[in-house]
This record gives C-alpha cells, structure tokens and sequence, in this order.
C-alpha cells in the first residue's frame, strides 16, 4: 500500500494563468500522468524540487533527445543552475510568473537565453484568477481538496529551510478580495491553503477569516504553533472552519526549544497552545526533525515521551534533509559530514550527512523504534479517538498516512 499524501502545487497553473491565449498549454503531474514522448509539442517546462531532480533531468534529456527545448524552475534549479544547465535550455530563477511571457516571447524569437530572473519578486496585487480546468485534482488516497495561496514569504531564518530563497523574507499578501472571489470558484467544500505560515500577517489572517465566514468552507493550513497565542485569531479561525493545522514543531525537548527559539516557553505552555486549538475543533499535525547536532539517544526517546503525552491528532516524524542551498548544508559539507548528493535520496527518510552523536546505523535504528512505537495501534488509536469529535476519518487517514510516508531506509 502506497501512501498519496500529497498537495498539488500551484506553480503550473500560475504559468498557464500567464501564458498568452495563441499557447496551447497541457498540464501533467508524474506519478498520476504518463508523460508521452513522441506528442508534438514545442516548448517544455519542468518545475523542480530536488527529491525530483534526477528524474527531472531524464524527463528533460528525453525531450531534448527529440530537438525540443526545454525550461526548468523551482527551487533546485535556482540553487544549481549549472548543474541544471547540463540538461535544459534555460533556466527561471526564483518566482517566475512575471518574466515568463518574456520567456515565451524569447523562444518564439529564436533568442532563448540560457538564465531568466525577475528585477523583483511577484507582486501579489497581480495575482491572476487560475483556471480550475486545468489545476491537478485527483483523489488521494485519503483526501480530495482544493488548493489555495494567499501570501509569501518567510521572516524566520531556519538553517535547514530553503523558502526564503525562492520567495525572500518580506511577507506578501494577496488583496483579499480576489482571494475570497477564487475560494467561491473552487468546487470543493475542502480547502488547503499552500502558504508557509497563514497567520503570517495577523491583521490579515483575521480579516481573511471573518470574510470566509458565510462561506461555509472546511479547511487546513500551515502555521506556527504562535497560532494559539491570540485567542480571538483562534475563534475566528474555528468560525470560518479550520479543523487543522500543519505545525512545524521541529523539536520538544529544551534543546530544541533553545536552538529554534520557539514562542512558546517548552512543553505546559505547548500542550496549553494544543488544548486551546482542539477545544476550538482544530486539531494539530506535527513536524518533528531529527538528526541536530544536539540530538543523541536520550533527546529521541525524550521526544518520543513528550510526543505521546501531546494531545495531537499525528506526527511526522522525519529527519533532517541538508537541501542545497541552505546554511545546514554548507555547514555539513565544509565539515566534511555529506553522505551523497544523488538528490532522489533527499526526503526526510534517508540520512545523508554523519550524526554528531551516533553511528550511522545507531541513528536509522532510533528512527525506526521511534517510528515503530508512535504509529502503534495503540498509539494511533488513541490520538484517532482524542481526535474522533473533530473527524474520525481525518484522524484514521492521517495516521495512516504518515505510518506509510515515514519510513527510515538503512544508513548510506
């Protein structure tokens, strides 16, 4: 059984949205569509995120292969445009929907050059209306819903976090106008919104809230567990139907509450910030990291304690992933710590860099009890009947979902 948790992107659709009418434009999304080599087709674009990249690079080979250019973007070819120069024709740094007429413009022109980047980042006031006809929208294994965006940006400073190098560390917001007028066009009661933190701008996450009040809409969301810290913004949240959060914890022990420098002051003041969310009807889906400089056996099977003592409806239990780019990996590598860089291992179910404070295999061998113990049936039991007042069936899916997508492979 294969687990299908996935939220699709909105970056194609953003493309087509601004590609001018004379295009024809197809939209396919691997696992689900069966790329057709031989279909004529004049101009190919390939976003990128660096799990994907190998097979990226080969669907691109492919296609040039057979004379066709190609353009790639995303965030691994923005960090590695040279290495993604050796199978593509030009490559979209960072946000691309502005420059991307001129893209087109280029290759109609014979003049395709091999690196495009905005002056500036995307001005949201511009955001366009997508077109619901073409934006990927088959059944999960467990869920069916819409996909939104209303913001970007990230202020924090993550070491292992790649975001604000695609969309920079100022927030942006969407007028709210359009925003309310696109939910009302998505036919689908579920919503996700694809923001790296929805209550990023307070102010606008409360208007936004009211507004979609009278829409009756049930949705998700990213945020920060800073989230509880207004209660008003809670009960506005819970009135306008958010029944959870996705919340990147990272750590629960003292020393990562120190290293991440969280707003809440360590585990009672976390677990009053999750009572408050579940009396409102919202339940929370924690991030969990492991592999710190910081981690050892004890810190894991504290976090183990910890977790199991939180009140929340699931976890994803992952390790820590030194994607291209970021502080961390800089750091590992001018330590020598890199393991590989065969970018289809990075996800949060291989170690790819030496532990501080283990063996390899000592460190795949927590992973794997800690990831045994938590998704137990007791253990998910529990939090699915904790959890059963808000959905049983979003309880029973997302356990099983992160018990098949957390799945430590052995050490490199």
């Amino acid at each position: 059984m294969r687990s299908e948790f996935r939220v699709p992107s909105l970056v194609l659709e953003l493309l087509a949205s601004r590609t001018p009418p004379d295009w024809d434009v197809r939209i396919l999304q691997e696992p689900f569509d069966r790329i057709d080599f031989d279909q004529e087709v004049d101009l190919v674009g390939i976003t990128v995120v660096t799990n994907t990249a190998n097979r990226a690079y080969a669907i691109a080979d492919e296609y040039r292969k057979r004379g066709k250019k190609v353009v790639m973007g995303g965030i691994h070819p923005t960090i590695l445009p040279r290495e993604a120069l050796e199978h593509c024709d030009a490559v979209c740094l960072a946000e691309g929907e502005t420059i991307w007429p001129e893209i087109l413009l280029d290759f109609k022109n014979g003049k395709l050059r091999p690196l495009y980047k905005q002056e500036r980042t995307t001005d949201l006031e511009d955001y366009p209306l997508l077109n619901r006809e073409k934006i990927f929208r088959r059944r999960s294994r467990f869920f069916d819903i819409g996909t939104i965006e209303t913001s970007r940006g990230c202020p924090y400073e993550c070491d292992f976090c790649s975001v604000s190098i695609i969309h920079g560390r100022k927030i942006r917001n969407r007028p709210l106008k359009p925003v309310l007028k696109e939910m009302e066009s998505i036919n689908n009661r579920l919503l996700f919104f694809v923001d790296n933190n929805i209550i990023s701008s307070i102010p606008y996450a409360k208007q936004l809230f009211r507004e979609m009040i009278p829409l009756k809409k049930r949705w998700t969301a990213q945020a920060t567990i800073s989230f509880a810290n207004d209660r008003d913004l809670v009960k506005l949240a819970s009135d306008s139907g958010c029944f959870g959060l996705l919340v990147g914890l990272e750590s629960v022990v003292e020393e990562g509450f120190q290293q991440y420098k969280k707003s809440l002051g360590g585990l009672a003041e976390l677990k009053e910030a999750l009572k408050l969310l579940k009396d409102h009807g919202i339940s929370v889906l924690a991030t969990m990291v492991f592999g710190h400089d910081f981690d050892t056996k004890d810190t894991i099977r504290r976090t183990l304690d910890y977790l199991l003592d939180l009140d929340l409806i699931s976890a994803s239990l992952g390790i820590l992933v030194p994607y291209p780019g970021t502080k961390l990996a800089h750091r590992l590598e001018q330590q020598n710590r890199l393991l590989s860089k065969d970018w289809s291992l990075y996800d949060i179910n291989n170690l790819l860099f030496k532990p501080r404070n283990f063996s390899c295999d000592e460190f795949v061998e927590e992973m794997q009890e800690l990831r045994k113990k938590f998704f137990s049936l007791p253990s998910a039991t529990k939090r699915i009947i904790s959890h059963a007042g808000n959905s049983i069936w979003v309880g029973i899916g997302l356990n099983v979902a992160m018990s098949l997508h957390n799945k430590p492979k052995s050490s490199l």
